[in-house]
């Protein structure tokens, strides 16, 4: 954003106050300067200063950039785009955190990679952690710093997505749609991956994964990092050029979504769709596919903020919990909140982030709920979390390998 379009957008909240009443740090903290027209007020005056005002730094990083202030804004002012431009501000003038920018150097590199470094840390991981009795992931064995006893981590595969696909057979005959995995999928859930691609082969449609794609950039535009963003995305965009033929890029990250529907310059015509999204175009032949079959699991659904607040997409995930589940599947009070994950946020504010999720273990609870689903693998990985801190019995399942699991059935 340039200096004119923060200050157009800074003039047109009216500090009411909206925002209060639906901002996760704000219910944890109490405090102003958490609280959107308090960041507003703050980035506001940079406007005049070489220097960040007080408590600058902190007031634009305690922010999830979930969307339920924008989402509520009468005048429709551009938080998220304030908040984040502000922290590429706040970028050039202290660095990026060390941490990040070893994290985003493995996502460019091509030779010191995210997945060599992961296939790595795969072999040595049982060292350090052990797998959870009820629930997928794993929590630390010995004393680690920033770690308790209830954070959950993934299990590292030995087999990333795409040495899966090196011994996939597919059909030529089925219609090509591009499948963008992104990167929790292909490396840390591969089979949410394998689980879309056999649902589009249900379909009719064979997924294409070219083996270029990269990190679709959410993570380094959330932490200000606008040189690593547009690299990835540049990336990104000579892959699809080489795949314009196809139309539709399918994805079952939330987050991935959000972001490639950004993208300037995509291939004419081309379309980004979440798994959701394209499932419903395609309800006809799938409710067939489905027939009378019920998953016997009493389900709820989580709304990740990229899905709802940032694509608007509400009602698609719920039909197909209701076509996968019928009366099986009830909503949760306050689906919409945000589970507090955030990104890396869950990393860098580990206390705030679990009682934002404490919040929402609750609402789990209180549904009554086998599994709670949600379209967003970072959802995922924390709602995992959630049931571990909380003590419940309940898994965190995407519905795609849940509508899987039921097309397998009898086959």
């Amino acid at each position: 954003m340039t200096t004119s379009t923060w200050q157009q957008e800074l003039k047109k909240c009216v500090k009411c106050g909206a925002c209060m009443a639906v901002c996760p740090i704000y219910r944890q903290t109490g405090r102003e300067e958490m609280v959107a027209r308090g960041k507003l007020n703050l980035i506001e005056r940079l406007n005049d200063e070489d220097q960040l005002p007080p408590g600058w730094v902190e007031a634009v990083d305690y922010c999830l950039l979930c969307g339920a202030c924008e989402e509520n804004c009468s005048k429709g002012v551009k938080i998220t785009e304030i908040i984040a431009d502000a922290r590429r501000r706040q970028t050039e003038k202290l660095g990026l955190n060390p941490i990040k920018k070893s994290a985003f150097y493995l996502l460019k590199n091509r030779i010191l990679s995210l997945p060599r470094f992961l296939k790595i840390a795969s072999l040595v991981q049982w060292i350090l952690w052990r797998r959870l009795p009820r629930h997928s992931g794993l929590i630390r064995r010995l004393p680690l710093p920033g770690f308790d006893d209830k954070t959950v981590i993934p299990a590292l595969p030995l087999q990333h997505l795409d040495d899966h696909l090196n011994k996939r057979q597919t059909s030529s005959q089925l219609k090509p749609v591009l499948y963008f995995p992104g990167c929790a999928t292909r490396y840390l859930f591969p089979y949410m991956g394998l689980d879309l691609l056999y649902v589009l082969e249900q379909l009719g449609f064979q997924g294409i994964v070219p083996k270029e794609l990269n990190c679709c950039g959410i993570v380094t535009w959330g932490a200000g990092d606008l040189k690593s963003n547009r690299e990835l995305q540049q990336r990104n965009l000579e892959v699809f050029q080489k795949h314009a033929e196809i139309k539709e890029i399918v994805t079952g990250c939330a987050s991935c979504a959000h972001a490639l529907k950004e993208y300037e310059g995509l291939p004419e015509g081309c379309e980004v769709l979440d798994i959701s999204e394209f499932l419903f175009r395609n309800r006809e032949k799938l409710e067939q596919l489905v027939g009378e079959k019920k998953l016997e699991k009493k389900l709820t659904y989580h709304d990740p903020c990229h899905l709802r607040k940032g694509q608007g997409i509400t009602s698609q995930p719920r039909w197909l919990l209701k076509l996968i589940a019928g009366d099986n599947f009830v909503e949760m009070q306050h689906p919409e909140r945000c589970c507090g994950a955030g990104g890396t946020f869950g990393l860098a504010h580990k206390k705030l982030s679990r009682e934002i999720l404490n919040e929402k273990a609750r609402d789990i609870d209180a549904s009554g709920a086998e599994v709670v689903t949600s379209g967003c693998p970072g959802c995922l990985l924390q709602l995992t979390e959630g049931a571990v801190v909380a003590d419940s019995q309940w898994q965190a399942e995407h519905p795609i390998s849940l509508l899987a699991e039921l097309l397998r059935e009898g086959k």
